[in-house]
């Protein structure tokens, strides 16, 4: 039996709900489906694929080691892939030695070709240095020189002029107010004018999970910090703190008020946008 099917099946005969299954492994629903189907090629990133299994088999009080130990041949094959890196890298690496070299080349001709020109204009007498005395070059050289300095001054009085103007601060871009609950999951509506900053930062470390409906992945991760700017044509924002307590939410530098979601530890979000 796959890997996918026999969590599936072990899920099912502990009596244990998707809804459930979400708040014991702080996995968003539509991923515990997936890795049920043992897909775990088409996860938002592959790679966290070990991770997230033992998370689900922690939840059930299933051995998550020995599982993906057993079903090591289900997940990515992280060598081959690696290998693939490193042939890649040697190919960049060799075309960029054949410019370089090329690039050498290059400057070497024209430097040969430039030494034969001035040995030919010295023989030749081409390349005569001639000082100048006259009376006219010198004046020139003033009004030169008097045409410099006004240019100068009138930079000065610009900068001056630019600094002296007062400084506005645009108004934050976004307005959130809180539009209620359902267990873990706290429900907010965004009033936009322009593109929404999302700006994450906790004490400790928390398992994050940032997307939307438009099918953008920002974050899916472990981290204590991170600031994104959602899309123009995302709709609903879905984010999930897996270690909620300590951790501060900011929509467009201000600061979200969560006290609804109270001791729970893993906490789930959904921002409705609505752009004006």
């Amino acid at each position: 039996m796959k890997l996918g099917a026999y969590l599936k099946d072990k899920r099912e005969k502990s009596g244990i709900t998707l809804k459930e299954m979400q708040e014991k492994s702080g996995i968003r629903k539509d991923i515990i489906k997936q890795l049920e189907t043992g897909d775990f090629n088409n996860l938002p990133n592959p790679k966290h694929a070990r991770f997230l299994i033992s998370q689900y088999t922690e939840a059930i009080g299933l051995d998550g080691e020995a599982l993906i130990e057993k079903h090591a041949d289900e997940f990515t094959d992280e060598a081959v892939e690696s290998k693939k890196r490193q042939q890649n890298d040697n190919e960049d690496y060799q075309y960029l030695k054949k410019v370089l070299i090329s690039f050498m080349i290059m400057i070497a001709v024209l430097f040969i070709g430039w030494m034969i020109l001035l040995q030919i204009g010295s023989q030749a007498e081409i390349f005569s240095q001639k000082p100048v005395y006259d009376v006219g070059q010198t004046e020139i050289s003033e009004e030169e020189t008097a045409e410099e300095e006004q240019t100068e001054e009138t930079a000065q009085d610009e900068e001056e002029a630019t600094e002296e103007e007062p400084s506005t601060e645009e108004p934050s871009g976004a307005d959130y107010s809180f539009t209620g609950s359902d267990g873990n999951t706290l429900f907010y509506d965004i009033n936009a004018d322009g593109p929404v900053t999302i700006s994450l930062e906790g004490e400790n470390a928390s398992w994050v999970t940032l997307t939307d409906d438009a099918g953008n992945t920002y974050a899916y991760e472990e981290l204590t910090e991170g600031e994104y700017e959602i899309a123009e044509e995302a709709n609903i924002l879905y984010l999930t703190l897996g270690n909620a307590p300590g951790f501060n939410v900011e929509i467009d530098g201000e600061t979200l008020d969560d006290s609804q979601s109270g001791d729970a530890v893993t906490v789930y979000y959904q921002f409705n946008i609505a752009k004006e």
